[in-house]
């Protein structure tokens, strides 16, 4: 059985097309020591969890492990599950399946890789054809977990605004209450690729909401600018609001409490009060945005 290092860059030396030097552009080959190299001698190495890092120069994220680690919690309880199912019935309607070739799928902002390797699974069950999953996202800590827990994928720690792929190599990205960088997106699409960007809904994680802002302008939320900025370079083909109830088991009422942007503006004791608070049911609101680049 091949160790983690070696799957992750034979997989990435055999999809090396996909990639481009972050530095200069050009393309690039996996070598006999597991470094992604350009003509120039630009190198970027496999890491030992099975990822590897393009980042040009040091950058700090904001997403730390302990917030990761609570995320890959949440997301194995099945929390997103029917987000995802509605997700990849979507890229089932809307891709052909079943050629030489796999459907491939980039996850900008994918942490620690639940949702690809779900999304995934709904595609597999769906039709025969082949499905290339890559991850990137700006945190080591959020991508190695992604390399530890799926293997099949390639993880990469990168910076969306430098991505370090080539033009039109996606057939659809996917952007999970994630920034956005519309001008790559639009750039790393193909011809009749799509972009599937979920947003929060109003109601999304109202009970947090509501016990850790009472009576603040952050209990009201509003995705209209959110929305806004997708239309003005994206063409929207659909648009779905999804909405359902989540009964919470009692040890899952902290991972999420952590995972959640909803409490990083909050003070400690806010958010003692909110676990004391023992909630059992939150709602998931989700607005999931399907659109196709507009022809400039």
């Amino acid at each position: 059985m091949l160790k983690k290092i070696d799957a992750a860059a034979r997989l990435i030396g055999r999809y090396s097309s996909l990639f481009q030097c972050p530095v200069c552009g050009l393309a690039m080959e996996m070598n006999e020591n597991r470094t992604l190299l350009c003509r120039n001698r630009h190198g970027f190495d496999t890491a030992k969890p099975g990822y590897v890092s393009l980042l040009t120069k040091a950058v700090k994220s904001d997403y730390g492990k302990t917030m990761f680690e609570a995320r890959n919690l949440v997301c194995r309880s099945g929390f997103f599950r029917p987000l995802i199912e509605r997700i990849g019935q979507t890229i089932l309607t809307n891709i052909c399946g079943g050629g030489l070739e796999p459907v491939t799928v980039l996850d900008t902002g994918c942490g620690e890789g639940s949702q690809l390797a779900q999304l995934a699974d709904v595609w597999k069950r769906g039709t025969p054809g082949g499905f290339l999953g890559a991850g990137l996202d700006l945190s080591k800590e959020g991508v190695a977990i992604a390399a530890r827990e799926h293997a099949g994928f390639i993880w990469c720690v990168g910076d969306l605004a430098q991505s370090p792929f080539r033009d039109q190599s996606f057939d659809v990205i996917l952007n999970v209450l994630s920034a956005s960088n519309y001008g790559e997106f639009s750039r790393l699409l193909r011809k009749d690729g799509m972009l599937i960007k979920v947003i929060p809904g109003s109601g999304h994680l109202r009970q947090l909401r509501d016990a850790l802002y009472d009576r603040s302008p952050k209990q009201a939320y509003t995705n209209d600018k959110t929305r806004a900025l997708f239309m003005r370079h994206f063409e929207i083909l659909d648009e779905q609001q999804l909405r359902y109830d989540v009964t919470l088991q009692k040890e899952l009422l902290e991972p999420l409490v952590r995972m959640t942007p909803l409490s990083w503006g909050a003070r400690d004791e806010q958010i003692q009060q909110a676990l004391r608070l023992a909630i059992r049911e939150v709602t998931a609101d989700f607005t999931v945005l399907v659109g196709r680049a507009k022809v400039r």
